[in-house]
C-alpha cells in the first residue's frame, strides 16, 4: 500500500530534518519506540491509505517538535534549569471525570496547566505577558470549529482548556494516544509489557520546562488516565507529586470510552466496535498496577481518591476536599473563577454523547467480573 511506504523511521526523520532545517532530536531516547510504532502500523492487519497518511503526518509533526524543542533548549539555557515542583496530577480511568475536574482545578490563578493552543503551537515558548492574548489562541479555536461535532460532544475542547499529559509525550512515541487513533495491537503489547517508560517521562519534564520557562505559576495541574499503567515512572520523575485518583464504575466508563475511541478511529480506518470494546478491558492492567503500588507506597498521603458521583453532585465540594487534603489554600478569586467556569460549561453543552454498551459487546456482568478487585477496593458497586 503506497502510504505505508512512508512509515519507516529513517524516512520520517529525514523529512523532519528537511522541513525544519534542524538535525538534533534531543537527548531522550525515542528511536526504539518509533520503530515499534511504525512496524505495528505497517504489519498489524489492514490499514487504509487515510489511516497510514494520518499517522505519518502526526509522526512528522512530533519529530519536528523534538527538533524545535532541542533547538530552543540550546537558545534559552534557562529552560533546562526549570524545576517542576509538587505538581497536582489527576489519574484514573478515562471518562471518570478527569477532564472536567482538570479544567476546574486549572481555574486557580496560582495553577498552570498545558493549554491546547500552546501544546499545538509551542514555538516560540509562551510568555507570561501575552499568555492570555497570544494570537495562537484564536488560531486553535478556529481549528477546533472544524472538528467533528460528534467528537466535540464526547470530549470538551477549547484553545484555553487544559490538555492531558498524553499530548506532552507523543514525541517520545511512548503513549496510548497512538492506540486511540489506530488499532495497533503489537505496539500496545510492547508499550504495556516491554517498554521502558523513563524516556517518556523525561520528555514529559522537558516539555513542561519549555512551557514554564517564560510563563511560570506556582504549580502545575496535570492529568492523564494512562498514568495508571506506569505509576512508578510517574513518581520517579515527580517524587513530590500530589496525586488525585478519580473513580467511576467501569460498567459506565468502558462503553463510554469505547464510543470515544471508535469515533476517533472512524476517520482513519474501518472500525470493529466489538474489538474496540474488548480493548477497553486493558485498563484493568493499569488499575492493578496502581493499586499494587499504593499498597506499598511509603507516603500514602500523596494520594487522594475522588468519585465521579460526588463530583457530579457537588463539584466545589470535591475541589475543597482536594485542597484540604494537600494543605492548599483555595482563594476567593480561585473559587469564584471555578464557579463561573462550571456555570459556563454545563454538561452536554456541545451535544449529547449517545452510545450503548451492547454495540461494543461490553456486558456489565463481564466488566464487573474483570474489574471486581478494583470495584470492591473502592466501593464502586454501591455508587450510582
Amino acid at each position: 500500500m503506497p502510504q505505508l511506504d512512508a512509515l519507516y523511521p529513517d524516512r520520517l526523520m529525514e523529512q523532519a530534518r528537511l522541513t525544519t532545517s534542524l538535525d538534533d532530536f534531543g537527548g531522550t531516547q525515542f528511536e526504539d519506540a518509533l520503530d515499534v510504532l511504525c512496524r505495528s502500523a505497517r504489519e498489524d492487519g489492514p490499514r487504509s491509505d487515510q489511516g497510514a497518511a494520518r499517522l505519518a503526518s502526526n509522526i512528522g509533526r512530533q519529530l519536528s517538535l523534538r527538533l524545535n524543542l532541542a533547538a530552543d533548549r540550546k537558545k534559552h539555557p534557562e529552560i533546562s534549569r526549570q524545576e517542576i515542583k509538587a505538581p497536582l496530577i489527576l489519574i484514573g480511568l478515562p471518562r471518570s471525570g478527569t477532564t472536567i475536574l482538570h479544567s476546574l482545578l486549572a481555574q486557580d490563578p496560582a495553577a498552570r496547566s498545558p493549554q491546547r493552543w500552546e501544546m499545538t503551537h509551542p514555538f516560540p515558548p509562551p510568555r507570561a505577558e501575552t499568555y492570555e492574548t497570544d494570537p495562537r489562541i484564536a488560531l486553535v479555536d478556529a481549528e477546533i470549529e472544524t472538528f467533528d461535532p460528534d467528537f466535540r460532544a464526547m470530549h470538551r475542547m477549547g484553545a484555553t482548556l487544559p490538555e492531558e499529559c498524553n499530548s506532552l509525550v507523543e514525541a517520545s512515541f511512548r503513549t496510548m494516544n497512538y492506540w486511540a487513533q489506530l488499532a495497533l495491537p503489537s505496539y500496545v503489547d510492547w508499550l504495556l509489557n516491554d517498554a521502558a517508560m523513563s524516556p517518556a517521562y523525561a520528555f514529559h519534564r522537558e516539555f513542561l520546562q519549555h512551557l514554564q520557562a517564560f510563563a511560570p505559576r506556582d504549580y502545575w495541574v496535570l492529568k492523564a488516565p494512562p498514568h495508571i499503567f506506569w505509576p512508578g515512572y510517574l513518581l520517579d520523575t515527580y517524587p513530590d507529586a500530589r496525586i488525585v485518583m478519580t473513580h467511576r464504575d467501569p460498567r459506565q466508563v468502558l462503553p463510554s470510552n469505547a464510543s470515544l475511541i471508535a469515533q476517533v478511529r472512524a476517520g482513519a480506518e474501518e472500525v470493529d466496535p466489538r474489538a474496540v470494546g474488548a480493548d477497553q478491558l486493558l485498563w484493568n492492567i493499569g488499575l492493578q498496577r496502581t493499586m499494587a503500588l499504593r499498597k506499598t507506597w511509603p507516603r500514602p498521603e500523596q494520594f487522594i481518591d475522588t468519585y465521579y458521583s460526588d463530583f457530579i453532585s457537588d463539584p466545589l465540594k470535591v475541589v475543597k476536599q482536594i485542597y484540604d487534603h494537600f494543605g492548599m489554600d483555595l482563594s476567593e478569586e480561585a473559587e469564584g473563577r471555578m464557579r463561573r467556569f462550571m456555570a459556563g460549561n454545563e454538561k452536554e453543552k456541545h451535544g449529547k454523547h449517545v452510545y450503548s454498551a451492547e454495540q461494543f459487546g461490553l456486558e456489565p456482568a463481564r466488566i464487573a467480573e474483570e474489574f471486581s478487585e478494583y470495584m470492591e477496593t473502592f466501593g464502586l458497586g454501591d455508587r450510582p
